[in-house]
């Protein structure tokens, strides 16, 4: 039995080049991030028939279009898309390949309108027939702009002024476009790199470790690493399928019984330094204790790392701050010890 149904794809493009040539496990998680993203991004109530790699083809059984409905659909899955990728730009941590030209990614959309059929495959019901086949063939089009919404002339009238017709594998299908650049306008601000340090310098170390700095600071932020080198931590939770980045959290257990949200921060520093940093406010006798790792790459691409750990007390917490000196430069120096024992053991991300 035949249905009418709105056929909608979400692509983002620039999506091969990026995979290929950035790191491809940053790159992974950052599509699936904009992906679940234009997913939960649904004010139409759409259908998601396909993850496809780097598009999403979604659906909705539908006796009439309403154009209005699809305009707003696009505009909240473009301005979520950019406004994720702006966060990228001013709020990541990692200065890796994917991390830093994410900026590049750019999404369009194809929207088209026709009679459908299901198939069923095991649990799961997909679209079946000849306009799904239209409107996955109408990725490739010959449109002069990287972002756009295409709509066939099932969906609406098509604009002369945007006009294009194309000779596909099917035949012939007429469409127009629309350029989605005006919608930049619309993008939220984001913050910038905060810059408030606690007022109370607790130490400061510094050791040479030996290994370039970019795989360095790849071992130190990415949590997936992190158990391999600190010690007193039984259990970290964290999202796996997120890059860290600012403001992003995570809850480590710390000697079995002590549960510690931290959260990931920076600093600024020199133009050749790289700031990865993390603070906490559930801690006994302190108001924030923030942790800083600051790296330099020296002449012969090993790295001088330094350490600085800064804390706000609350008001006992100043009598005790000898103390409390005392055990955090000692948990601290620990963890650098192992962190360099792990690294001189020949460990790599790369592996």
């Amino acid at each position: 039995m035949t249905q009418n149904a709105i056929l909608f794809i979400p692509d983002i493009s620039g999506f091969t080049e990026f995979v290929h040539h950035t790191d491809i496990s940053h790159s992974r998680h950052i599509i699936s991030e904009l992906l679940e993203l234009l997913i939960d991004t649904n004010t139409m109530d759409l259908e998601l028939a396909e993850i496809e790699g780097d598009a999403l083809f979604m659906y909705k059984v539908e006796n009439q279009v309403d154009v209005l409905d699809i305009e707003k659909q696009i505009e909240a899955m473009y301005l979520a898309f950019h406004t994720h990728i702006k966060r990228y730009e001013y709020q990541r941590i990692c200065h890796c390949g994917a991390c830093s030209s994410a900026y590049n990614l750019k999404i369009k959309f194809v929207v088209h309108y026709g009679d459908i059929e299901f198939i069923k495959v095991k649990d799961s019901k997909k679209p079946y027939g000849s306009h799904v086949i239209q409107v996955h063939r109408l990725l490739k089009n010959d449109i002069p702009l990287k972002e756009y919404a295409l709509f066939t002339e099932n969906v609406q009238p098509v604009n002369e002024q945007n006009k294009l017709i194309a000779e596909y594998d099917f035949g012939t299908i007429t469409f127009s476009y629309n350029s989605l650049s005006h919608l930049k306008e619309k993008l939220p601000e984001i913050e910038p790199v905060p810059n408030d340090v606690p007022k109370h310098k607790l130490f400061d170390v510094t050791e040479l470790v030996k290994t370039p700095m970019l795989e360095l600071y790849e071992v130190i932020s990415n949590f997936d690493y992190r158990l391999l080198w600190t010690k007193g931590v039984n259990k970290l939770e964290y999202e796996k399928n997120k890059v860290n980045r600012l403001g992003q959290k995570h809850r480590c257990l710390v000697n079995k019984n002590q549960e510690v949200e931290q959260t990931t921060i920076t600093k600024s520093g020199s133009k050749d330094q790289l700031v990865y940093g993390e603070s906490t406010t559930n801690l006994p006798f302190i108001k924030r204790l923030s942790g800083y790792f600051i790296l330099e790459e020296t002449e012969n691409n090993d790295t001088k790392l330094q350490v600085q750990v800064f804390a706000n007390f609350k008001p006992l917490g100043i009598i005790m701050k000898p103390l409390i000196k005392k055990k955090l430069k000692i948990a601290f120096l620990e963890n650098l010890k192992e962190l360099i024992l792990l690294i001189d053991s020949g460990f790599s991300t790369k592996k």
